[in-house]
């Protein structure tokens, strides 16, 4: 909410989010970088509190990207979906996935 993103759709276990749609947004790339450093920053605290409580650490990494796509309603009239379609939001999954070699958390293009 702080980095008036919108999330789009939980698949499986990602988070899709995305920033200057549906409302227009200035720096809105750094706005969704924001977002992630943020994520992370809380997850060190959250990583404080279980270990008091013996609950395992996990990770999660980011992808960013920004593009020209498509962004609006799409479906059929059975079931329609507002989300972004395109290169662009296949690059940024691409990112997503391409930290764990890298043994990095963010990553943007």
């Amino acid at each position: 909410v702080r980095s008036r993103g919108t999330l789009d759709k939980f698949i499986g276990d990602c988070i899709m989010a995305l920033w200057n749609a549906p409302r227009q947004l200035k720096h809105h790339e750094r706005a969704a970088v924001g977002a992630a450093l943020d994520m992370q920053a809380r997850l060190v605290e959250l990583h404080r509190e279980w270990l008091e409580d013996g609950i395992p650490a996990i990770k999660f990494r980011v992808g960013i990207n920004t593009d020209a796509v498509l962004v609006g309603n799409f479906g059929c009239e059975h079931r329609i979906n507002y989300t972004v379609l395109g290169d662009g939001v296949n690059l940024a999954s691409r990112l997503e996935a391409a930290n764990k070699p890298f043994g990095t958390v963010v990553l943007v293009a």
